[in-house]
Formats: C-alpha cells, structure tokens, sequence
C-alpha cells in the first residue's frame, strides 16, 4: 500500500523549470506548492480545470509572468534554503550552543 506523500518533488522540478501546474485542490503539498504561485491554479472539478487551463492558454502574458513566479518559488525548495531552514530551527532549539 503506497504511503501519500505530502511533498511532490515533480511539481518543485516542474515550477523550477517555470512549467505552470494546475492541480486538484486536495489540500495536501501540491495544492500548498502551486497555490505560491497563483492560487487560481487549483480547481476542484473538471469544468474548473478546463476554464483555467483555457485562461492560461488565452493569455500568454499572464502565462510568462506566472512562469516567472513559478521560478522564484521553486527556489523556495532548493537544497541551500532547506539548509538555512535547519539552521534556523537548529539555533532555536533548547539546550548548550554549539561552540563558532
């Protein structure tokens, strides 16, 4: 039995190569990695998703800008900032500091 995942390293991939995702709103880590893009690309039923998809395709200015941002959140996920994180969560901890 497959585990759920709330992380999807294939949306991260997919926005750091400025792909726009549209995906079902479930709540889980897809939702929460696109809705930083733009949170009208969630929908919750197949009309939805061909009305965004259609809007998108409409309006290729919308589409470059939500490109862009879709690069700058995928730099949320990079492994530098994933270390700059721990270090923060780390230097908060309870207990002895650790020596500089």
């Amino acid at each position: 039995m497959a585990k759920r995942l709330d992380f999807d390293i294939a949306i991260a991939e997919a926005v750091a190569a400025g792909l726009v995702p549209v995906v079902y709103r479930d709540g889980g880590g897809l939702t929460d990695i696109v809705s930083r893009i733009d949170q009208s690309l969630v929908y919750t039923s197949v009309e939805e998703v061909a009305r965004i998809v259609r809007s998108l395709l409409n309006d290729p200015g919308r589409l470059k800008a939500l490109s862009a941002r879709a690069r700058e959140v995928a730099k949320g996920f990079s492994y530098e900032r994933f270390k700059e994180r721990l270090n923060e969560v780390i230097k908060e901890l309870p207990g002895p500091k650790a020596k500089s």
